[in-house]
């Protein structure tokens, strides 16, 4: 399966249902940990009291996923075309329902999209896979239980208490850990945070720093050495053995130029404070 195939997998094809949260900052950061995840797709089954600011505050950077999302009134609606629906839950069951953890989810949903399925194209079977996430008190009830195929239990310790936002990063990160297994590149130009590139160091080499030479470092000593002349530091210090130190402190940490301009500012600003107290 093409590498973009399988990103387009992760946006497209898996649709993350919250049926009636109680908090809306758990929806903004669930939105934020799909976000993270390569997910874009949210539903939100009625919630009783949504405060949309408050859920944008749990999502730096993953607005558009809240913007975008599906606001229904039922899980039907949310489920509405989709092939398989797993339900997550905590809770254990009498019946012989089907289960899956979260790796055995992914590898699910990802099984018959694969060559492992004869070439089958993305929409095949599983492709349209919705994940269930119950309210935060209870989980979810038996009426909404019957729209699913199958349960989804997260494996936990003795405690067995996960918030709402942990459970959908937890079942996000066994589908992206499935998909890069299978192939899949994280984009090095994706999304990232509002105003800025992504976070995240792209795959591959590392690339090598564009690191400041030893001449290129005399303004920055020039404007420290100002500084602590200002400051009184050389009443009882010897302004060539400080200067040596310095220039032996900088030189080991390597630094990048952009990082020269940054400390001299700083250095700029507190002569300034110092001069009008």
């Amino acid at each position: 399966m093409e590498a973009e195939q399988l990103g387009v997998a992760l946006r497209e094809r898996v649709i993350f249902v919250l049926v009636r949260p109680l908090q809306s900052g758990n929806v903004g950061a669930a939105a934020r940990a799909m976000k993270n995840m390569g997910l874009r797709r949210l539903a939100v089954v009625a919630p009783p009291a949504f405060d949309v600011d408050r859920a944008r505050w749990m999502a730096p950077g993953a607005a558009e996923i809240l913007d975008q999302a599906h606001y229904v009134s039922s899980v039907a609606e949310a489920v509405a075309g989709c092939h398989y629906v797993v339900a997550t839950t905590a809770r254990g069951r009498h019946d012989r329902w089907p289960a899956h953890t979260p790796a055995t989810f992914a590898a699910r949903v990802f099984g018959d999209l694969g060559p492992g399925a004869g070439g089958a194209p993305v929409g095949h079977e599983t492709a349209h896979t919705a994940v269930l996430f119950g309210p935060e008190d209870r989980g979810l009830d038996n009426d909404e239980l019957l729209h699913a195929h199958a349960l989804l239990h997260i494996p936990t310790d003795v405690h067995a208490s996960l918030n709402l936002s942990q459970a959908a990063l937890l079942v996000g990160a066994a589908l992206f850990a499935e998909a890069q297994q299978r192939g899949y590149v994280p984009r090095a130009d994706g999304e990232g945070r509002r105003g800025g590139p992504a976070r995240g160091a792209p795959p591959g080499a590392t690339q090598a720093r564009p690191v400041v030479n030893a001449g290129e470092l005399d303004p920055l000593v020039n404007e420290w050495m100002t500084t602590l002349e200002l400051g009184t530091y050389f009443r009882g210090h010897e302004p060539v053995l400080v200067m040596n130190t310095l220039r032996r402190i900088l030189e080991r940490a390597g630094l990048e130029p952009g990082e020269v301009m940054v400390l001299r500012g700083m250095l700029r600003k507190m002569r300034w404070k110092m001069n009008h107290p």
